[in-house]
C-alpha cells in the first residue's frame, strides 16, 4: 500500500482490527499461560500472535497473504524480504535480564521450534513440547520487532507536500531502535490502564514492552517438557518385542484411527509402525485366542 492509493485508510483499520487487534489478545494470552505454568496455550497463542503480526505487517507493504499458510518461517521469510535489517539478526538476553541457561538463536530458528510446539497439529499434544524458560523473553523480543513494522514502510511519515525532506517510515525506525508508532490497540491501552491481571501478565519481566517505572516480579524458571501421549500408548508398545505388548498397542491404534481425525504425517507413522508389528507379531490384528 502507499499514500497514493485511496483505500489506505479503509485498508488499514481492516488490518488493524482484524490482526494486529486479534494478535495483542493472543499475545497477553500467551504470556498470562506462561506465568500459569499452562504451556500449551502458551505455545498456541505465541504462535497465533506472531502469525498476525507478521501478516499485518505484510498486508501493509502491499504483499498478499492470501496463499500463506500457518507456518512461521515461511511467513518470517516475507518478511525479512520486507524488512531487512530493521529485524534483529540474532535473539540475544536482554541486558537487564536475570535469567540463567539462556542460548543465543536466530529469529529463523527460534520460530521453528515455537512453531513445532504451537502448530496446529499439537493443540492435542499430538507431539508434546520441551519449554524453556527464556522461550517467553524470545517471543516479546520478536513480538516488538514485528509490531512496530506493521505500516507503510517505505511510505513518508507526513505527506510530502507538507515536508518535501520528511523521512520514511522505515527511516525513522532504523534511526531510532526503541520507537513503535502507538497504535492505540489493546497492548496500548493494557500499558497504560494502572494495574490489573492484564497489565501484570503483559509487563512483568518484560523488557521489550515494560515501562521503565514497572515493579517487577521473580518469575519461575527453569524448564518443562511433555512427552505425547500416542508414543507411550501406542507407537512404543508396537514396537515391543513382546507379542501382547505389540498386540496392545494395534488395538489401541486401530480405535484411534478410525475414531479420530490425525494429521497425515501422525497418521502415516502410526500405519508404519501398525505393519512393522504386525509382520513381526502375526496375528496380533486377530482377537487373542
Amino acid at each position: 500500500m502507499s499514500k497514493s492509493d485511496p483505500l489506505l485508510p479503509y485498508k488499514g483499520s481492516i488490518i488493524k482490527e482484524m490482526y494486529l487487534h486479534t494478535a495483542d489478545e493472543n499475545y497477553v494470552v500467551a504470556r498470562w499461560a506462561h506465568d500459569n505454568r499452562l504451556y500449551t496455550d502458551f505455545f498456541w497463542n505465541s504462535v497465533h500472535a506472531l502469525e498476525k503480526y507478521m501478516k499485518a505487517m505484510l498486508l501493509f507493504n502491499g504483499h498478499p497473504v492470501k496463499g500463506h499458510s500457518h507456518g512461521l518461517t515461511g511467513l518470517y521469510a516475507e518478511v525479512v524480504k520486507v524488512a531487512g535489517k530493521l529485524l534483529p539478526p540474532l535473539l540475544t538476553r536482554p541486558a537487564n535480564l536475570n535469567i540463567h541457561h539462556w542460548v543465543d538463536l536466530k529469529p529463523e530458528e527460534f520460530l521453528e521450534r515455537l512453531d513445532g510446539n504451537g502448530n496446529a497439529d499439537n493443540r492435542y499434544l499430538t507431539y508434546g513440547y520441551a519449554q524453556h524458560a527464556w522461550y517467553v523473553h524470545m517471543v516479546d523480543t520478536m513480538v516488538w520487532s514485528i509490531r512496530r513494522l506493521a505500516l507503510p514502510l517505505d511510505d513518508s511519515i507526513v505527506p510530502r507536500s507538507q515536508l518535501a525532506t520528511a523521512p520514511t517510515h522505515r527511516e525513522v525506525l532504523e534511526r531510532q531502535p526503541t520507537y513503535s508508532n502507538h497504535l492505540s490497540l489493546p497492548l496500548e491501552q493494557i500499558i497504560g490502564g494502572g494495574d490489573g491481571d492484564a497489565r501484570r501478565a503483559l509487563l512483568n519481566n518484560n523488557c521489550a514492552f515494560a515501562p521503565d517505572d514497572f515493579v517487577h516480579e521473580p518469575r519461575a524458571s527453569g524448564t518443562a517438557g511433555r512427552n505425547p501421549v500416542l508414543l507411550r500408548r501406542i507407537l512404543h508398545p508396537l514396537r515391543s518385542d513382546q507379542a501382547d505388548g505389540a498386540r496392545h498397542g494395534y488395538e489401541l491404534a486401530s480405535w484411534l484411527l478410525s475414531s479420530t481425525k490425525q494429521s497425515k504425517p501422525v497418521r502415516e507413522e502410526i500405519q508404519d509402525a501398525m505393519r512393522d508389528a504386525l509382520a513381526k507379531h502375526p496375528g496380533i490384528d486377530k482377537p487373542k485366542p
